[in-house]
């Protein structure tokens, strides 16, 4: 591969609501697009999803933008190579998600070469047809909740994540299990209990959840170790889990684990592609997430959904759930609850590169002729 020319633009998508979880608030996406183009006139799209404020990972926008323009695109535009992961050998201690959205670029470019779908080509596996939406609330009033989580019943959604944290009693929790019986509840507090409120935790076991996500504030995965009272609900692992090293500590817990996939925080497709096999091989469940991203990004998700062995539906509402108007075409849509997945080459769709240009507040070029 021979990159002749990348544009990182910095977009912002103005979103519909405030999405609030334990951890902050959302009102405004700022995010990067990268755009790679070859010789031959191909481009590859891809998205760095880091937040501008560290309070999901300690990566933010303005981290992943310098070691972009300083490190990353100087680095690829002089370098010739025949497969995009052979980028994880030229930066040592990467920032995950500038490097995931550059991965991203780089293969969709790659797989648009080959005629072939990114994802299916990536794990030799034919896609599901189709997948079912799953859907995720940020906190919000007690009415507010019931409202919503109607709202979602009526368009076909059958799985829920509430986001909770210590001042969300568990008595809303079991209202709504028990009110909405033909829906799977799962619960993520964004690790925003202590260790020392594992009682509030253990009260929560007997709701028949899908899985609580990221209970606990800790440093050490191990911590959780000293948990050895029988748990029946799995404890789901996001920002604790962001390489292969964390990944491996589940098999050692006491209860069942699982893990919520995003390819930014892990790093990118390389990364994403281990981490999925580890889990099939360890029967840890496995289910895809998603960053509040535009289409760029969510796209690869919907399409790792469609992969075998997802657990449950993954958190992956329609575009204009969000946004008004997203950077894809076609956006990403549930009619009645499921997805028809795209397979067409690269990531499956088109970027929409007049509205690419219209949310652009700032952008950066770079070009390299040999």
């Amino acid at each position: 591969m021979i990159i002749e020319k990348i544009t990182m633009f910095h977009v912002q998508l103005p979103m519909k609501f405030d999405f609030k979880t334990a951890k902050g608030s959302l009102n405004l996406r700022d995010t990067i697009i990268i755009k790679v183009e070859s010789p031959n006139g191909l481009s590859g799209f891809g998205e760095v999803v880091a937040f501008t404020t560290p309070f999901y990972t300690s990566e933010t926008f303005a981290d992943s933008w310098k070691i972009l323009e300083e490190t990353y695109l100087p680095e690829i535009l002089q370098k010739e190579f025949s497969h995009p992961f052979e980028i994880h050998k030229f930066f040592r201690n990467p920032l995950p998600m500038a490097l995931a959205g550059l991965e991203n670029a780089l293969l969709d470019l790659y797989f648009k070469g080959k005629n072939e779908n990114l994802i299916a080509g990536l794990f030799q596996e034919k896609l599901a047809d189709k997948i079912p939406r799953g859907a995720v609330l940020g906190q919000m009033s007690d009415e507010q909740t019931i409202k919503e989580i109607d709202q979602l019943i009526n368009s076909g959604v059958k799985r829920i994540k509430l986001k909770i944290s210590p001042q969300i009693g568990t008595d809303l929790i079991k209202n709504l299990v028990k009110r909405y019986p033909q829906i799977t509840f799962a619960l993520d507090a964004n690790r925003s209990f202590q260790l020392t409120d594992w009682p509030v935790i253990k009260e929560l076991d007997e709701l028949g959840l899908a899985c609580i996500e990221e209970p606990f504030d800790i440093k050490d995965l191990s911590e959780l170790k000293l948990l050895t009272e029988n748990f029946l609900t799995p404890i789901c692992f996001d920002e604790s889990v962001q390489d292969l090293e964390s990944l491996k500590i589940l098999t050692e817990l006491p209860f069942r684990t699982m893990l919520n996939v995003k390819i930014g925080r892990l790093g990118g497709l390389y990364q994403t592609q281990k981490a999925i096999e580890f889990c099939r091989q360890h029967q840890i469940g496995f289910w895809i997430g998603s960053m509040v991203e535009s289409g760029i990004s969510k796209i690869l998700h919907v399409q790792l959904a469609a992969l075998s062995g997802n657990a449950m539906a993954g958190d992956l509402s329609d575009s204009k759930h969000y946004f008004d108007i997203d950077l894809i075409q076609p956006e990403i849509a549930f009619p009645n609850g499921w997805m028809t997945v795209p397979t067409g080459i690269g990531i499956g769709l088109s970027v929409n590169e007049t509205l690419l240009k219209g949310y652009t507040v700032a952008k950066l070029i770079m070009t390299y002729f040999r």
